[in-house]
């Protein structure tokens, strides 16, 4: 059992009491909150703090969840948790309200907890279900996928339901062991045709992925729908030789944002009550956003198309990497049989739809270009797309969470509409796409009054500059990005 006993301040802040398993902490409150890295650290976690942003984040058990100031949708693992109020920083720490807490940092420690009013104290209990010393959980299967994509390559070891893991990382390899389950390999060992990879072994509970040669580094993390684990092989970065009279530091290389307008061609998209088509406002919107993005942060800004042209939902992303860009923007409009729907919608990718709304604006904005060849990895072919969205966007989960939720964020005050929130499905045109991406949703061109408000060149121009300023927003708190600033001299949209 583990107990936050609450004692009082002066100052609004206190002193808390954590008990966890006969081990007593001291833990920060402020009012009703609590600090996340003083329970974290007691529960046993790992954590890591962002001195830019103040942003924590946490590991441990084969889990990973990401905390910040203003956050109210918590990244925990693959999923997003939303939690009743923003997390706050008082003096340089965070806290969160207890619901965080209850729906979020006890379930990771397999716990449970409840709020005693009377007395102000926690009270938490580790949860029923795989208690030391029970019975195992059943077995676990487990299939692999290795693919290798410069730099890195990647070994996914697909598991038939989710599992704790430990990684250790040896001379030879990296092992993974999992915790109290009973493993069936799909082989005893299995040898690779890959520049970094020469096999992968199973033994008892434990996976070995094998270098092909010394020195190597790797890394393993968990992701979820479906449940697997991947372990990321890459080659040391060598520190350059210190010279004794450095030359002045290069420039910043010009920034590249990507802004895909959806639809185009023969492919309309959605269209409003009064004739408005989806690919003529996407495409008025992206010339907007493309004109006020360099006003807030230096860069160079790409368009998929700067007409009327179609073009293949795979061919967008490819136009994104081959650019090398930083950020991948897809812009469309919203479309719903329920007559009041209304608002906008930011979304980035997951292979599961956070809810059935967001299920059916993917199925809508996934239809294929009329005429075009769908490539491997398609819906027929589900398995592909899972290490597709391991390969491109895992690396990139936490960023485009966190730009989605500054979109959000700015274009709820130019829609003067409540909160529909970040959302999350399977949007072919993000897939692929080796950056952080997101797809956003300006508004329901199937309502009448934001029909005619997308038609509104002032509505159009305040929806870009608020995209403008949170993709400022999101490259002021990434170090190592372009700084922000004014337009850079020269800097121009590009035509497809």
């Amino acid at each position: 059992m583990l107990v936050f006993a609450m004692l009082g301040s002066a100052i609004g802040q206190s002193a808390a009491t954590f008990t966890w398993r006969g081990e007593s902490y001291p833990i920060a409150a402020a009012g009703s909150d609590f600090s996340v890295g003083d329970a974290a650290r007691a529960l046993g976690f790992a954590v890591s703090r962002d001195t830019t942003t103040g942003v924590l984040t946490i590991t441990g058990d084969g889990h990973q969840l990401v905390a910040g100031p203003g956050t109210s949708q918590v990244p925990v693992d693959q999923r997003t948790v939303e939690i009743g109020k923003p997390m706050r920083s008082v003096r340089g720490v965070l806290y969160a309200p207890g619901d965080f807490f209850e729906k979020v940092l006890f379930p990771l420690a397999r716990a449970t907890g409840t709020f005693d009013a009377t007395k102000r104290q926690w009270i938490v209990v580790e949860s029923r279900g795989t208690p030391s010393g029970s019975e195992p959980a059943g077995p676990l299967s487990v299939d692999v996928a290795v693919v290798h994509v410069e730099p890195t390559t990647q070994v996914v070891l697909r598991e038939s339901a989710s599992a704790r893991f430990e990684p250790r990382l040896i001379e030879s390899g990296l092992q993974v062991r999992w915790i109290d389950r009973k493993v069936t390999a799909p082989f005893a060992e299995r040898r690779f045709d890959d520049p970094l990879v020469a096999a992968v072994r199973f033994e008892g509970d434990t996976a070995t992925v094998v270098f092909r040669e010394p020195g190597l580094t790797a890394r393993a993390y968990p992701l979820t729908g479906p449940d697997r684990v991947v372990v990321e092989v890459g080659r040391a970065v060598e520190a350059p030789p210190v010279e004794p009279a450095a030359p002045p530091p290069p420039a910043v290389p010009a920034l590249t944002i990507v802004v895909d307008p959806g639809h185009g061609g023969t492919e309309t998209g959605a269209v409003g009550p009064g004739g408005l088509q989806e690919k003529d406002v996407t495409l008025q919107i992206a010339r907007r956003v493309a004109a006020a993005i360099p006003r807030v942060v230096a860069s160079r800004v790409v368009l998929t198309r700067d007409s009327d042209s179609a073009i293949s939902l795979d061919d967008r992303t490819s136009l994104a990497n081959h650019e090398k860009a930083g950020l991948f923007l897809s812009l469309h409009a919203n479309s719903s049989r329920a007559t009041g729907a209304h608002g906008s919608e930011t979304y980035y990718l997951s292979l599961e739809s956070s809810d059935r709304l967001a299920s059916e604006a993917a199925r809508r904005e996934n239809q294929p270009v009329p005429g075009s060849t769908p490539l491997p990895g398609s819906a027929t072919n589900p398995d592909l797309d899972f290490i597709l969205w391991d390969l491109a966007q895992s690396a990139h989960l936490n960023e485009s969470s966190r730009l989605a939720e500054a979109i959000q964020r700015e274009l709820n005050v130019v829609s003067k509409t409540e909160n529909r929130g970040i959302k999350q499905a399977p949007f072919r045109v993000l897939a692929g796409a080796t950056m952080p991406a997101v797809l956003v949703e300006v508004g329901f061109i199937s309502h009448p009054d934001e029909e005619k408000q997308l038609r509104s060149a002032t509505f159009q121009e305040n929806v870009a500059s608020a995209i403008a300023t949170a993709v400022g927003e999101f490259f002021a708190k990434r170090p190592g990005t372009a700084p922000v600033s004014g337009p850079t001299p020269g800097t121009t949209p590009s035509a497809r």
